[in-house]
């Protein structure tokens, strides 16, 4: 694919840095976006910087239709001098790749939440919604595609955004990619409980990143436990290698920028 981008380096996340809401006279009100993502990667800085993020809300999704591509660093907005890539998916198609794929079949097969006697069911249901969350992925992949610079890095964060990595890899080869996981990695006996396809698809999709991240290494070694186990990867020390390629697991524990908090009191 080739990219008129200049970044070199991008941020992948659900939550942006910035949210919107509209004020009663139609007019849009910016703040910072919530959540300790983005708490976490305040300190990135902003030169040569692109963050790119979904609309969560109505007021997100006017603001994005303002400007092309919806990079709101382009309209006004105060983004602290970092380019903010604002994408305005489908709500439907965001409704189920984020609230039933992520939230209600990934994170609750991360914490082991799941009434194993009843539940989990994949049905058809579940197929359509799993189809939603390949899309939002790749809607993603295509806007970091077109973003980032020759032999740019990209950072992609969490579990909504397992599917990344790999697709985005198919587009740009030239790129250093990144993912971290901010919640915890199941055990193998757990995941399986996943269709097995999907849970081939999750794997393949993180291992098209150079470097995959956790916060500790019991997670980052279950993730390569469910690698050995459903794909046949070999996994020695910090590496996993499958399909010709080497991805490398760290383990991150993830602070935050305790002078910005204390001015922030």
């Amino acid at each position: 694919m080739v990219s008129s981008g200049s970044a070199r380096l991008l941020v992948a996340s659900n939550r942006g840095p910035l949210s919107f809401r509209q004020r009663d006279d139609g007019t849009l009100e910016a703040s910072r976006g919530g959540g300790g993502l983005v708490s976490g990667l305040s300190g990135l800085g902003s030169e040569g910087v692109v963050w790119v993020c979904a609309a969560l809300s109505d007021g997100d999704r006017a603001a994005t239709r303002h400007v092309p591509g919806g990079r709101l660093d382009r309209d006004g907005h105060d983004t602290g001098g970092m380019a903010v890539r604002m994408l305005d998916i489908d709500p439907a198609t965001f409704h189920r790749a984020y609230n039933s794929i992520a939230n209600s079949t990934l994170w609750f097969i991360h914490h082991l939440l799941y009434a194993t006697p009843t539940a989990p069911a994949f049905d058809m249901g579940f197929r359509r919604d799993w189809s939603s969350y390949e899309a939002y992925n790749r809607t993603f992949a295509r806007a970091l595609a077109e973003e980032a610079g020759e032999g740019a890095k990209v950072l992609v964060q969490d579990y909504h955004l397992t599917l990344v990595p790999q697709q985005l890899r198919d587009l740009r080869p030239d790129l250093r990619i990144a993912h971290f996981s901010h919640t915890p990695w199941a055990p193998v006996d757990y995941f399986r409980l996943l269709p097995t396809d999907v849970a081939r698809e999750t794997l393949l999709g993180m291992l098209g990143a150079d470097h995959t991240g956790f916060h500790s290494a019991r997670w980052a070694r279950a993730f390569a436990a469910c690698c050995v186990e459903f794909l046949g990867a070999e996994y020695e020390g910090t590496e996993v290698r499958y399909g010709g390629r080497t991805t490398r697991l760290g383990v991150h524990p993830l602070g935050v920028d305790a002078e910005a908090l204390t001015e922030r009191g």
